[in-house]
Parts: structure tokens; sequence; C-alpha cells
């Protein structure tokens, strides 16, 4: 009865599944869900919505239509076994987050690389004051700033200040990159190129209150830009509407500051 017990436990251990908060997609914004290991798609549940697995545990989900119903998608960590129910319903105010599941944090994305090598960078990009400013925005005393636009060790890395002069706190949400057409009006699908970072040092519940400051650096796969592109950054405020509307164009990576790579040599355990 005892070892029955004990493989019943087992059993329900390896195939726990556990509730997550709701991804919200679009059509227009593709919502990035990051696993602490590879995973696998159990269920899709209709077509009025794409679900991509990128690898590594990384997979996008992008709405076909604006009128889908609440579901639920099943995600499984290919590992452990562990599923994911994860519920999805469209919002276009919402979507185009990065959510982050297990232990695995959504700024940060696996790339076969050595993480401190990004640290290095992002920290010796973020010291300092502001300079050589790409483009800035301001609404409601919020000032954003895009500045130190830089290519290390085959990433384009740019630093992103906010500032608060308001009364009322600033809750970033989320922020989000995509490559689009400069002259587009109409924001379809299929004028947007989403673009993930594949390192940054954003963490969720910022909040900038009054007369303060922040730097955020952003590392992505090296890309380049047409004279009729851009790369726009969009900062949303959490519970509002101050939000922040940026665009780096290729004018801004035309005079790119090469910073040489920082010299990173993995820790290993001394044999006794």
């Amino acid at each position: 009865m005892k070892t029955f017990k004990m493989l019943l436990i087992l059993v329900l251990a390896v195939k726990q599944s556990f509730a997550q908060d709701t991804a919200y997609i679009s059509r227009d914004k593709a919502t990035a869900l990051f696993f602490p290991a590879t995973v696998k798609i159990i269920n899709n549940p209709n077509s009025d919505f794409v679900v991509i697995d990128k690898g590594n545990g990384i997979v996008t989900i992008k709405a076909l239509s604006a009128h889908i119903r609440p579901q639920t998608l099943s995600i499984q960590e290919e590992a452990t076994k562990r599923i994911y129910r994860i519920p999805v319903a469209y919002s276009y105010g919402r979507a185009g987050r990065r959510i982050a599941y297990g232990t695995v944090f959504a700024g940060s994305v696996p790339n076969n690389r050595p993480e401190r090598e990004e640290q290095v960078i992002a920290q010796q990009l973020a010291s300092g004051k502001r300079a050589d400013i790409a483009t800035h925005e301001k609404t409601g005393g919020v000032k954003a700033w895009i500045n130190k636009i830089s290519l290390a060790a085959g990433r384009i890395y740019l630093r992103l200040d906010l500032r608060n002069r308001s009364n009322l706190p600033y809750g970033i949400d989320f922020v989000r990159f995509y490559i689009r057409d400069r002259k587009t009006v109409d924001r379809t699908a299929t004028h947007e190129q989403e673009i993930v970072p594949l390192y940054s040092t954003f963490r969720s519940r910022t909040v900038i209150s009054k007369d303060q400051e922040v730097a955020k650096v952003f590392a992505f796969k090296r890309f380049s830009l047409s004279n009729d592109e851009a790369l726009f950054v969009e900062v949303y405020e959490r519970s509002g509407n101050r939000h922040l509307y940026l665009q780096i164009k290729q004018d801004d990576l035309d005079d790119i500051k090469v910073l040489p790579a920082p010299r990173y040599t993995p820790q290993t355990l001394a044999a006794n």
C-alpha cells in the first residue's frame, strides 16, 4: 500500500499542470512566452491564432482575428514534463508582452552565449550620462531617450532612458520593439516585424517616482533598416495612458559606435 501511494504521488508530480496568467494577443503584436528549457506545444485550440515554437524555450503567439473567444493553450517542458495551462485572450492594448514562466526571466533570452558578456557591456552602457542621443519623446511629464546605440560582439545595443517629472508615479508595463515602414498608416501585421531582445536589464514592475530617472539597456541580434523603415520602440504605462513612441532610423545606425568585446573567462572548479 505504501509503495502504491509513493507511485501515485510521483505520477501526480510529473503530470502536474499549472494555471498561468492570461497571455493577451492581437493581430499586430506578437506575444512572446519564455520557459526555463525547451518545450513542446501540446494543443493549439483552433486556427484563431498562430503559435510558433522558436526553440530554446521561446514561443510566440499572434492572433489572426480580433474576434477570438478566450481559450487555453497547453505547453509542456520536455525535460520535466511540467505542463503550463495558459489562458489566451484578445486585447490590443495588453498584447505584445514578454511573459516568463518557471524560473526564467523574460528579459534574458537563451542565446547560447555567456550572459556575463552581455552584462559587462550593459553595465558599461548604463553607466554615466546620456550620449549620442538618437531620438526622444515626452508625454504627461514623462520623457524618454534612445541613446548610446552600439555594436559589440555581434549584437546591437541601445540604452533607453526614462525620467518622470510628474507627481504621478510611472509604472512600466512593457517595452515593445518592431520594424515597420515609416510611411505606413494602416497598422497591420504584414507591415510589422517583431524584434525580441536577446538580453535586457529591464525588470517587470519597474516604477519611476517623481524626479527619478532610470536607464535600461537592450541587446538585439544585428539588423539593418532600409531608408523607408524604422525600428519602433513603444513604452507602455501600466494602468495608464502615458505611452511613449520612439523611432530609430538607418541614419542612427550608420555611425554606430563599435565597442570592443569584453574578455570573458568562464569560471571552473579546480580539482582537488
